[in-house]
Formats: C-alpha cells, structure tokens, sequence
C-alpha cells in the first residue's frame, strides 16, 4: 500500500488550523485504523486515529508558534499490527519571509489552466513562487489582451496566470511575478533611446541580441515607468509581489548624456521605491531582487525586500563558495533576512539520473546545513539546469520521491536550521587547537571537501547542532556536476564541550525514509579543557544531523561518568 502524505498548505500562519492529507492507492475496509501522531522535534505533541479510508483529512487544530517546524507520522494498523507507513511535515511561521521556500512556475498557455502543478509544489512545501516569463513585454508587462505571445514568442494566457495565483493563495503560497529591472524591446528603445544605458563607446546594452538595457537611476524616466508597470502586475494580475531580476552586468554603464552610472548605487533607490508603490497597493506584499553572481549583495543587503536572493555562477564553483555565500550575505543584512540560492543543476540535463539526484541531495544538504534554501524545483517535478526557466527537466519517480523526503526533512527541523540565532562555528570550534567539538574517528572538513565529512556546526543558547555531508567517494567538491553515490560511513563518533545540563542527544536523517529523531546514547567526561560529551553518529549516507538539547541548569558533577587523568 502506497500512502500519499502531506499538508493541505504548503505553509501555516500562526494561529490557522492544520490540515493533513492521506491518499491511498488501494484500500479495504478491513486495513483497521490509520493514525497520525505529531511530533516537535523529538518530542509527541498528539495523535489522531479514524477508519481507514481512500482519502482521509486529518483536523489537528491550530498552531500558535511564531517559527516551529513539526513532523507528522501517519501508520495504518490491522489488529494493532503496522501494516503501511508515510511521513511528512508543516510549519508554522508568523510571515512567510521567516522562511522562504522558493519555486517557479513558467507555463501559462491555455492548456495549462489545470493547477496540477501548483498542487505538486505544495507537496514539496514550496510557500513562494516566481511566475517566469508571464508577462506580454518586459517594459510593459499587463497584456491589454488575454492570450498573447511573450518576447521569446511563447503563447500565455493571462486567465492561466490568474487561476494559477488563485491555486497558490488557496494552498497557502505566495505569488512573485517575474520583472526584469531594465530589460525592455527593441521597439520601446526605438521610441525612448535616451532611456538606456550606453557602454563607454555609446553602444547600447543589448542581452541576447533581443532585450535593450535600459537606465535605472532614480533621474532616468524609466526608474519611475517599471516600478508603475510592477504596480500593474500586483494591483491588476493579482500577484503578492515582485521578484526583480538582473542579468548581472553592466556593473557600470553610461546615459544617454554620456553620464557615469554605477548600478550598485542604483539599485537600493528602485527596490526602496518599488517597495513603496507596492505597500500602497497591499499591505502584505512581497519583494525578491536577484544577486545575479553575488552582485551587488552588500549595497542591497538593507533595503525593504524579503530575502536575500543570489543567482550562483562561476567562479563560485566549489562547496566551499556555497558556505562562503551565505555566511557573507547573513552578515551584509546583518543575519535579518532570508537567503536564497538559485543554483541550477546542470547535471540533470547533462548526466544520469543517479548521479543528477545524488547531486541535487548533497547540494540541498549543503545549502540547507548553512541555513539558506534553494531555488531549484518549479511546474510538475520541474527541476531548473540553467537560467531560462522554461527550458527546464522533469525528475524522475524516483527522483522526486528523494525530493520530498529532503524537503520534509528541512520543514520538520526548520529550528534547527534555519532560527536566526544560530551562529556558525564551523572554523573556530573544531580542529587545531579548538577543542569544543571534535570528530574522533573520520577525517572531515568544514568548507566540504572531497572524499571527508563536510562538518556544519552552528549553536545557540538552546541548541548545539553538527550536520553531516558524506563526502566519501565523490570525486570532486564542484556542486555542478554529477556525482558518484557516496560511500556510506558508519559509527563516527564525537566529543563535544558542554557547561549546562543536557536534556538529550538527538539524530535525524533524511535518507531512511522516516526522518523521527533517535535518541543517542552519551557518555560525560570531565577533561582538562572542561566537561564534554563522548556519543556515536550510527549512519552518514549523504546528510544527517545531531542536535545536543540544552537545558537552563548549569551540569552537576554528579552528571559525569568518567574524568579524564
């Protein structure tokens, strides 16, 4: 028996009421009682029993955290035997910018009015979506006409966009409309050229020999006449807000006036003033400016938008980039927002499904790890390989199935990973002469090297965390490229300094299917460097994660087993 689990909103305010989903591919009366049992962390909150039927709707009242994530656990029982097994997870959050799960959708023709796709990217709890290429012309983005073609020549019909937004609000997901800052048609720049940005020789900047870049400072005609057209989009589509795309260059162009512009200065003035003009339309709206290269992050950092987002190219080709990126983005806004990652995965279209998915798992564990969350999944088992959205793969079953696991994975322990508190100390508690965490028995890295355990370590005053990438057997730390099925490590054990009382050793893992926390057994030994705790990791196959709990009472002796000589 196949059991489909998951929450009816890809996300809960707080205060909503809960709603999980179960549906069965074949059933009988006679499979007894299926029973949903909720858990915080390692902790039961509740369970919930009803006959077993095709499709069951579980009510589990409201939530009232402001940022928790839980785990739902659903098992049918005949004569009190477990005959079928499922999990899943939600959250609940205060606004959905605490935490962001970014997709994207990008077919809007007349058939594609059915919202399967929608439905499959609450499954993965996918809260905010990019609409990609919805609209008629970049520097006019409201279609006075229903049906149109879009400046690449693909069909949309707006009465798609509207239903699909429709989709998104009922399962408690945000819509973005995609706009480009200063792309516009070679007929608007025809009619407006002193509106365009010019390199030193007084060319204009073309992209793709079809989209005329256009000038965004706050004195050229066009800064005001985009963040209209972004209004049209939220005030006429329906759309909850914007995401503002670059092309990542020019970093310096030239006006019509021959005037040096710096676009990093720019910038902060059109995504202050789309801001503005989008609170006048709705009080809760959402706005994403792409960091094209991780460009130009510092000076848009403290703007009013909602995320940090960053678009990865080379030469951030390696593990270590991806930590180097979101540790350098939670500083510039100072640890305030949200980062994104759009890091696309070339290799599924370029290598084996196996290697793709063994790509995709380790490159989802090591952005999740670090406390960021990935652009990567959109339409129906869409997973983006490049920049233009619509030329997108498909995963396969199995594929997605992996997916999901990881995905549950991340919404079931967002406190974990994603709680602003927590501080990395990857660098400077481990190794050399940092004794407060130490891996006893495999060699490990903190910046994700090649055949190591890729170590995480972030910490605050409730939790001390180690999450672990296996690394073993892959042949290189380039994140954009396939990877060969690391080998499995077992029994990797670890010290780790503690001053308050411990309320327990957790383990979790998104690799087994059931990703419930295991209690480890530990061991306290009082050492000359202080008192530290001695337990064993039982499994790395790609990802797992050890959370130390911490209580508020400083540690008795009486707690210590052994002491050091």
């Amino acid at each position: 028996m196949n059991i489909d689990l998951y929450p009816e909103k890809a996300q809960y305010i707080t205060g909503e009421s809960v709603r999980i989903i179960a549906q069965l591919n074949t059933f009988s009366q006679e499979d007894g009682i299926a029973e949903l049992k909720i858990y915080h962390l390692n902790r039961f909150i509740a369970s919930f029993q009803m006959s077993v039927q095709e499709v069951m709707s579980f009510e589990i009242g409201e939530f009232h955290q402001p940022f928790e994530g839980f785990g739902a656990q659903l098992s049918i029982l005949h004569n009190g035997v477990e005959t079928a097994f499922a999990a899943t997870a939600f959250d609940v959050v205060a606004r959905h910018s605490q935490m962001i799960r970014y997709g994207f959708l990008s077919d809007f023709g007349s058939e594609e009015n059915e919202c399967a796709d929608v439905e499959t990217l609450r499954k993965y709890h996918i809260n905010m979506v990019q609409y990609y290429d919805w609209s008629y012309r970049h520097d006019h983005l409201v279609s006075s006409e229903s049906k149109y073609s879009d400046m690449m020549g693909r069909q949309v019909d707006l009465e798609t966009v509207k239903t699909k937004i429709a989709a998104c609000r009922q399962y408690g997901m945000k819509s973005l409309g995609y706009g480009a800052v200063y792309a516009a048609s070679g007929t608007f720049y025809e009619k407006h050229p002193d509106w365009a940005l010019y390199t030193a020789a007084g060319e204009p900047f073309v992209f793709i020999n079809t989209f005329y870049l256009m000038n965004i400072a706050e004195d050229s005609p066009w800064h005001s006449h985009i963040v209209n057209e972004y209004a049209k989009a939220v005030s006429q589509v329906g759309f909850d807000g914007i995401h503002m795309d670059t092309y990542g260059f020019p970093k310096t162009a030239f006006s019509s006036t021959k005037e040096r512009i710096r676009l990093d200065e720019e910038y902060p003035h059109l995504i202050e003033d789309t801001k503005k003009k989008l609170n006048q339309i709705r009080k809760d709206n959402y706005l994403i400016f792409n960091n094209v290269g991780n460009w130009p992050v510092q000076s848009v950092a403290d703007t009013e938008q909602d995320a940090i987002y960053i678009e990865v190219w080379k030469p951030y080709a390696q593990y270590c980039h991806i930590k180097q990126i979101i540790l350098e983005a939670e500083r510039a806004c100072r640890n305030k927002k949200q980062v994104i990652l759009a890091a696309y995965l070339a290799p599924f279209r370029t290598d084996t499904p196996e290697r793709a998915l063994n790509a995709a798992l380790l490159l989802t564990a090591a952005i999740a790890s670090n406390g960021a969350t990935h652009l990567l999944l959109g339409e129906k088992n869409g997973v983006l390989t490049q920049g233009y959205y619509v030329d997108h793969s498909v995963m396969t079953e199995q594929q997605s199935m992996c997916l999901r696991n990881y995905y549950d994975f991340l919404v079931r322990y967002a406190e974990l990973l994603y709680d602003k508190s927590l501080k990395d100390v990857s660098f400077t508690h481990i190794g050399w002469d940092n004794t407060e965490y130490g891996c006893l028995t495999h060699p490990w890295s903190p910046d994700g090297k090649a055949d190591a355990l890729w170590l995480t370590i972030r910490e605050n005053e409730k939790f001390k965390c180690i999450n672990i990438i296996n690394l073993f057997g892959c042949e290189n730390d380039v994140w954009n490229q396939g990877k060969n099925t690391p080998v499995s490590q077992r029994e990797v054990a670890f010290e780790v300094q503690v001053d308050r009382k411990v309320g327990g050793i957790f383990f979790a893992s998104p690799d087994r299917g059931n990703s419930a926390s295991q209690h480890l057994n530990y061991r306290m030994k009082d050492t000359a460097r202080g008192i530290k705790v001695h337990f064993m990791v039982p499994y790395v196959d790609y990802w797992s994660m050890v959370y130390i709990l911490l209580e508020e009472n400083y540690i008795d002796l009486s707690d210590i087993n052994e002491r050091e000589n």
